[in-house]
């Protein structure tokens, strides 16, 4: 598979061959991950029950998709990515504020991807071959999450494309197995250990969640979008499907 050799250029209307199908899988296969799944403790650990939580990450989640999704128009039609169309409103240096949030973004993703996908496999390792959690098996475990990383980034677009598409059906069943697991010690209470609401208040606990929990979820793709709608070609697709689809 060739390497992303594009950057920030424009994709060339022959090789803008994607459509809205692969974008749902890359924004759902990037998103069931365990990196993002772990947002989902952040409201209990606020001392909210099931239902509060629930109701807090999808409040939170649909408000910031409301916001972010119409992005994913600009780069349909510019087919380049967000931070350099936005130089047409902001110019050169201006533009550089969106470069600089999406190197924060991806340098804390990176981080947290690595950080929870390494305590995973260890603990994996551990329990299937009694692979010991000393500080050797973390680095190299880390290491190779992190090399793994760099090559997707390498290689790009396509590759993400192709692990989305199997993201999208393996952690789905995942999580359905996860459920079963869990279930017994499942309860919609209020986790005692927490000790109460964490802002000493319902509500200002309630939307620290639907903020933490489910807002920063969609806003976190405030300069991805870009990266994938740019490969969609708008003589295909019309820009409503595509806002469908995201």
């Amino acid at each position: 598979m060739p390497r992303e050799l594009r950057g920030v250029d424009t994709i060339p209307e022959a090789e803008r061959t994607s459509g809205p199908r692969d974008l749902v899988s890359i924004l759902l296969g990037s998103n069931l991950c365990l990196g993002v799944i772990v947002f989902g403790w952040l409201p209990p650990s606020f001392g909210l029950d099931w239902w509060s939580s629930v109701t807090s990450v999808v409040a939170g989640t649909v408000v910031g998709t409301l916001f972010t999704a119409p992005l994913a128009l600009v780069s349909l039609r510019t087919a380049t990515n967000l931070s350099t169309s936005s130089g047409a409103q902001f110019g050169v240096r201006g533009r550089l504020v969106g470069s600089v949030v999406g190197l924060l973004l991806a340098l804390g993703y990176t981080a947290l991807t690595v950080w929870i996908g390494g305590d995973v496999m260890v603990g994996v390792l551990g329990r299937l071959f009694g692979l010991p959690a000393d500080g050797t098996a973390y680095t190299v475990v880390y290491a190779l999450l992190a090399a793994a990383t760099v090559a997707g980034a390498v290689y790009g677009y396509r590759v993400l494309l192709a692990m989305s598409r199997v993201l999208a059906f393996g952690m789905t069943a995942l999580l359905v197995l996860g459920v079963f697991a869990y279930a017994p010690h499942f309860t919609t209470e209020a986790l005692p250990e927490t000790g109460g609401y964490l802002l000493d208040g319902y509500w200002p606990t309630w939307l620290l969640a639907a903020v933490a929990a489910g807002l920063s979820g969609p806003i976190a793709f405030i300069t991805l979008l870009g990266d994938y709608t740019r490969y969609i070609s708008p003589a295909r697709f019309s820009s409503r499907r595509v806002l469908r689809a995201t």
